[in-house]
C-alpha cells in the first residue's frame, strides 16, 4: 500500500512540470481598450502559448488594481495612470504591455439641456463619470482646466458605464457625462441630436487633452516580483498579445467586430462597429511603451490630480518582456 502511494505521488510531481501554467487576468468588463486580451483568449493564442488563462472581469479599474496589488490574479489590465499612482505608494506594481494609446473618451450633454454647447456652460453643473476618482474625472478635470475651470466648478457624480450611464444622460439624471466610445455611440444611435463637448478618441483629440498623439492609457501590468520570478511565463503572455494586437490590425473591422465578446455588442446595434473604428489606429500592435507617454501621463497627473506627485518613471514600466526589445 505505502509503495503504491509513493508511486502515485511521484508520478503526480513528474505530471506537474508539464501543467499548463494557471494564469488570472482581472480586466474591465465590455472595456474596448482591453480588446487584445479577450481576443487572445477567443482565438486560442494564450493556449498556443501552453498557457491556462482565466479571465476575472471587474467593475472598474480600481477593482482591476486591487486585485493585482491584492495578490488575487498574477496580471492586470487597467490605467497605466493608476500605475503611476500606484508606483508613488511603492507598491512595486509595472507596467509590461501597452494595449491602447487613446482616452476613447467623449463628453457628451445629456438630453433636454440645449442651453450648454461648451465646456463653459457646465459651471455649477452635475457632470457624470464612471465612478468617483476614476480615469474619467481625472480626464475630466483635464478637460476643464484646459478650458479655464477646475474640478470644483462642477459637481462629479458616479454613473457607472454602458446601460446606466446612458440612462443617466438620456433622463438627465446629470448635466453632461465623460462617456466611453462604446457607450457614447449606442446612445448616439437613441439620440443623433446629442451634443459634444469634447471628443477626445482621435490622434487630434488626444492631442488637444494631453500634448501628444499617443499616450499610454491601458496596460497590462504585475508586480516587479512576479515579472522577476516568471520571465518566461510574461513573454508566453506578451507573445499571445501581440499576435491578437496584430490579428485586430489585419483584419476587417467587421471580423473584428463580430469576434468581440457579447458584452460589447449591443443587439441590434452597429455601435460597435463605429467604435471599433474609430479605436483602431489606437490598438498597439507591439506593446511598446510610447518614448514620450510616461511622462506626458506623469504631467497629466500633476496638472489634473496631484501636484505634488512624484514617482521614478524607470519603475513603473518595462519593455523588457517584448519582442526584439529596445
Amino acid at each position: 500500500m505505502k509503495t503504491a502511494l509513493v508511486l502515485c505521488l511521484l508520478l503526480a510531481s513528474c505530471a506537474q512540470p508539464g501543467a499548463k501554467p494557471k494564469i488570472r487576468i482581472a480586466i474591465l468588463s465590455g472595456a474596448v481598450g482591453q480588446l487584445h486580451i479577450y481576443m487572445a483568449k477567443h482565438l486560442g493564442f494564450f493556449e498556443r502559448e501552453g498557457l491556462d488563462v482565466h479571465l476575472e472581469e471587474m467593475s472598474s479599474t480600481g477593482k482591476t488594481m486591487e486585485a493585482l496589488v491584492g495578490g488575487s490574479v498574477e496580471i492586470g489590465a487597467s490605467t497605466y495612470e493608476q500605475t503611476v499612482q500606484v508606483a508613488a505608494k511603492d507598491r512595486g506594481i509595472k507596467s509590461f504591455f501597452v494595449l491602447f494609446t487613446s482616452p476613447n473618451i467623449v463628453l457628451t450633454v445629456a438630453a433636454g439641456r440645449p442651453q450648454i454647447n461648451k465646456v463653459a456652460h457646465l459651471k455649477g453643473r452635475m457632470v457624470g463619470v464612471t465612478s468617483l476618482g476614476s480615469a474619467s474625472q481625472n480626464y475630466l478635470s483635464l478637460i476643464l482646466i484646459r478650458n479655464g475651470m477646475t474640478l470644483a466648478d462642477v459637481t462629479p457624480v458616479a454613473i457607472g458605464a454602458a446601460a446606466s450611464a446612458i440612462a443617466a444622460v438620456e433622463n438627465a439624471k446629470v448635466d453632461a457625462a465623460m462617456l466611453t466610445s462604446l457607450t457614447f455611440e449606442t446612445l448616439r444611435g437613441r439620440r443623433p441630436e446629442i451634443t459634444v463637448l469634447f471628443d477626445a478618441r482621435t490622434a487630434e483629440g488626444t492631442t488637444a487633452l494631453f500634448g501628444v498623439p499617443h499616450i499610454p492609457i491601458v496596460a497590462v501590468a504585475s508586480s516587479s516580483r512576479w515579472l522577476l520570478q516568471n520571465p518566461d511565463i510574461a513573454r508566453r503572455v506578451v507573445r499571445a498579445l501581440t499576435r491578437a494586437g496584430r490579428w485586430i490590425q489585419e483584419h476587417p473591422a467587421e471580423e473584428v467586430a463580430a469576434n468581440m465578446p457579447e458584452s460589447f455588442r449591443p443587439p441590434g446595434s452597429d455601435a460597435p462597429l463605429k467604435a471599433l473604428r474609430l479605436a483602431l489606429p489606437a490598438y498597439s500592435v507591439d506593446g511598446r511603451m510610447p518614448p514620450d507617454g510616461p511622462a506626458a501621463v506623469l504631467a497629466y497627473l500633476k496638472v489634473a490630480v496631484d501636484p505634488s506627485l512624484n514617482v521614478d518613471l524607470s519603475k513603473t514600466y518595462t519593455n523588457e518582456y517584448l519582442e526584439g526589445k529596445p
